[in-house]
């Protein structure tokens, strides 16, 4: 069976984030050496049930400070996938759910992502706040503004 066929078999929410998200969304071609996904914590426990023979055993994680999830990363041959069950970010010293609230549906192949609307990813970027973050925004703003 096929990743793909596996991640279509997981039931519970998921969505594609970072970015991967503003490749697929067409808004840039920068390399990217992950796809971020982001769950609630039975998603991620599901995806590690899912794709056990591909995980990774104790993960390194960056940035503990401003990041917490049900985390796990695995490793496929093309491209390392991360996920992030219940993600939550630390702003002004208080911990707050990421939570998707507008999406579109992407087919890759034949399956289909959940990707943020380009407004959605920018208030990611803008809630996730660090320095690389911050110039996602403008890219998101700069194809917002074509759109209009």
């Amino acid at each position: 069976m096929e990743v793909g066929d596996k991640l279509q078999e997981i039931k519970d929410e998921w969505c594609i984030i970072g970015s991967s998200a503003l490749i697929l969304s067409d808004v840039s071609n920068e390399e990217t050496f992950d796809i971020d996904i982001l769950t609630t914590k039975v998603g991620s426990d599901n995806f590690q049930r899912s794709l056990k023979e591909y995980i990774e055993v104790t993960p390194k994680t960056k940035e503990d400070h401003l990041f917490r999830s049900d985390f796990a990363r695995f490793n496929f041959p093309l491209m390392d996938i991360e996920i992030m069950g219940g993600l939550q970010v630390k702003k002004d010293g208080i911990w707050q759910d990421v939570i998707i609230e507008h999406f579109r549906e992407i087919a890759i192949g034949n399956m289909s992502v959940k990707v943020p609307t380009l407004e959605e990813q920018k208030r990611l970027f803008l809630l996730f706040g660090r320095e690389k973050d911050l110039k996602r925004v403008s890219l998101c703003e700069q194809n917002i503004s074509k759109k209009l």
